[in-house]
């Protein structure tokens, strides 16, 4: 199987937050679509090995901030190269708070959103979600796509900045 192919799979690239035993989890996801408009509900496939999918279980409400076209490259390197269980990433990004939860600023979109059910799917489990906040923001959604082609190559060089400067042996 040519794995490449399912890059050609449209869909946007997200970050969760989620209250965390210490401060906020988050990651960077693209498993997350609407399921039906009335009631507003959305579909969550999230990693089980990471400490996000474990605080999504257990406190069953999380955020979801929509990226944007121009995102800052380490936005995404932040949430996605790295565990909340080695560094705190919400202090490192320009943010604000809905109900307790952590929602990134300059986005597309973002939603607060419920825990109705879960699927076990071996590597992942599916989050069937209610909506319970959504607002809009402006500019235009991120899509996986665009990242692979545009961002991709930014995003891991500004990794390596960020490393260099936060990481200095003592």
């Amino acid at each position: 199987m040519n794995d490449k192919a399912l890059f050609s799979i449209s869909c946007g690239l997200f970050v969760v937050g989620v209250e965390a035993p210490v401060g906020f989890s988050g990651c960077i996801v693209d498993a997350f679509i609407q399921s039906t408009a009335y009631p507003p509900t959305v579909i969550l496939c999230s990693q089980k090995h990471t400490l996000t999918h474990e605080c999504i279980q257990r406190t069953g409400v999380f955020s979801v901030s929509v990226l944007r076209k121009d995102v800052d490259p380490l936005t995404i390197a932040l949430f996605g190269f790295q565990s909340t269980r080695a560094i705190q990433k919400w202090p490192l990004v320009p943010h604000v708070m809905s109900a307790g939860l952590p929602v990134l600023k300059e986005v597309a979109a973002w939603y607060v959103c419920k825990v109705k059910q879960s699927l076990d799917l071996a590597t992942h489990t599916m989050f069937h979600c209610e909506v319970l906040e959504a607002e809009e923001g402006q500019g235009e959604a991120l899509t996986y796509g665009y990242y692979r082609e545009h961002l991709r190559h930014a995003t891991a060089a500004a990794f390596q900045v960020f490393k260099q400067e936060h990481h200095k042996p003592s």
